[in-house]
């Protein structure tokens, strides 16, 4: 069963149906082509053979002027004119004769086979019709194919010839020279049709050979890319097409290039899946594993009375930093799928960073940071969606404080011009390394190496803050070095006509 399924499959290839297609048309061409040639080999071989009639009886009707002339007695004789009619025919496997003026037969092939008979029993009773023999004499000569005016009971080359003495002034005879079809057409035919048989095999054989070559070679590609997509749907994003510089087509080049492209696309995607899972099952399973504990301790009494408020705030922290996750990736699949609306609003945007800078105080005062620009702030308006925008600079203020080292600093600073408002978030510390900059705003990516320290986040974080400033046409940038990683984000500054 596998051997049938394996064989139909090959069977029903590209590649086999390519060179199928091919000798199919090589051979329908062929086979058109050898008719063609048949009909045109057989018209010229037709009129080649009605001239070389004509020239046949030209011959006998020389050797018959000659006879007429000298009356068969110091020239040609009789017995020399039925030598010369006997050769001919017999060379020519031609019936030759000759009649009078009237088409009545008075000398012929058989007659002269045997100088003694008067008569012929094969051309006894015939008579060549009027019409043919008044045109004959007529125009001078014939040339043509037919049945003589059913003479014959099959169809004939014909040629014919008047003679007639030097001295007269009207044909003496006419020559006639008629060979059947059949004699010479059907073996010429016959070879001719051995031989092209044969060079369209040969030729069959090495253009099909050519073509079997040729399109393996063009269809490799194809069964690459094929090979890749089967090892993808496995699962194997390893596998590359090679791109070998063989002189491939061109089209199939890019194409190969586009297949690698998106299998880097889906390896990374994979690792990013993988690692995303990864994450999140951890950072589901601590707050949840803790929430658990600390619950089980305080319901079952190993927790005291009087530390029950302090678990009881670790519980409450654990239960946000879950919401916020839940939050995180809800908004992130509301992004991708369209549904995420703006609800614009007029509202002060140095007071919600402020209250932002506030929520962080405790962890502020915690690592002993130093916060610069907000007592330098002043009203900044915007019409944005204020939830939205309160998420942004909640993530990059978040990240700020997570990444400063103890006894660090955070700086913010505003400004604005006729169209945009920017606000940059800036912090000491350890920057992010140049291979992570280009990645930090995609979804799920962490930069593990040089952030071991954000061991709880998801990596959602920096790719809603993007897509969020990227829902109002704004943008946002960073810049980093080994001493600080300073974020802008650039907003329209006026979407209303007054504020």
């Amino acid at each position: 069963m596998a051997v049938h399924a394996t064989a139909k499959h090959r069977r029903g290839s590209m590649f086999a149906r390519y060179t199928t297609f091919f000798v199919a048309v090589e051979i329908i061409s062929l086979v058109a082509f050898g008719i063609v040639l048949v009909y045109f080999v057989a018209d010229t071989w037709e009129d080649e053979q009605k001239q070389k009639l004509l020239n046949y009886a030209e011959n006998i009707a020389t050797v018959y002027e000659e006879y007429l002339n000298t009356d068969g007695q110091n020239g040609m004789t009789y017995s020399g004119l039925c030598y010369a009619i006997s050769s001919v025919a017999t060379a020519s496997r031609a019936d030759i004769y000759i009649t009078d003026d009237q088409g009545n037969i008075i000398l012929c092939r058989d007659m002269a086979n045997d100088p003694g008979e008067l008569t012929c029993k094969a051309h006894s009773g015939i008579r060549i019709p009027g019409e043919i023999y008044t045109g004959i004499l007529a125009d001078g000569a014939m040339a043509t194919k037919g049945t003589l005016g059913d003479v014959y009971s099959e169809e004939c080359f014909i040629s014919a010839i008047t003679a007639q003495k030097s001295y007269g002034e009207t044909p003496d005879g006419i020559v006639f020279a008629v060979q059947s079809k059949e004699i010479g057409l059907r073996p010429y035919l016959s070879n001719f049709l051995q031989i092209y048989i044969m060079a369209a095999m040969i030729l069959i054989l090495v253009t099909g050979l050519i073509m079997y070559v040729s399109t393996y070679t063009m269809t490799r590609p194809l069964r690459e890319i094929s090979e890749a997509t089967k090892q993808y749907a496995k699962g194997d994003f390893s596998y590359r097409i090679p791109r070998d510089g063989n002189g491939s087509v061109r089209e199939f080049d890019e194409l190969a290039a586009a297949v690698n492209s998106m299998a880097d696309d889906l390896e990374q995607l994979e690792n990013t899946r993988t690692n995303f899972i990864a994450n999140v099952s951890h950072e589901l399973k601590t707050p949840m594993t803790t929430i658990g504990g600390f619950i089980d301790g305080i319901l079952d009494g190993t927790i005291d009375h009087g530390q029950q408020e302090y678990y009881l705030k670790i519980v409450s922290d654990e239960v946000k930093r879950l919401s916020r996750l839940v939050i995180s990736m809800l908004n992130m699949s509301k992004m991708e799928a369209g549904e995420l609306r703006i609800n614009p609003s007029k509202f002060n945007l140095s007071q919600q960073i402020l209250s932002i800078f506030l929520s962080f105080e405790q962890k502020i005062e915690d690592k002993d940071i130093h916060v610069k620009g907000l007592d330098s702030l002043t009203a900044h308006y915007i019409e944005a969606d204020a939830d939205m925008i309160n998420q942004v600079f909640y993530n990059l203020v978040d990240n700020a404080v997570k990444f400063t080292q103890n006894g660090g600093e955070i700086g913010v600073f505003m400004s604005e011009d006729e169209e945009y408002l920017f606000v940059t978030i800036q912090n000491t510390g350890k920057g992010i390394q140049s291979e992570d900059v280009d990645h930090i705003f995609e979804r799920f990516y962490k930069g593990d190496k040089s952030r071991s320290i954000d061991s709880k986040s998801a990596g959602l974080g920096l790719f809603i803050v993007k897509s969020i400033v990227t829902l109002h046409n704004g943008e946002i940038s960073v810049n980093t070095d080994d001493k600080y990683t300073r974020f802008t984000v650039r907003l329209k500054a006026r979407l209303l006509n007054t504020f």
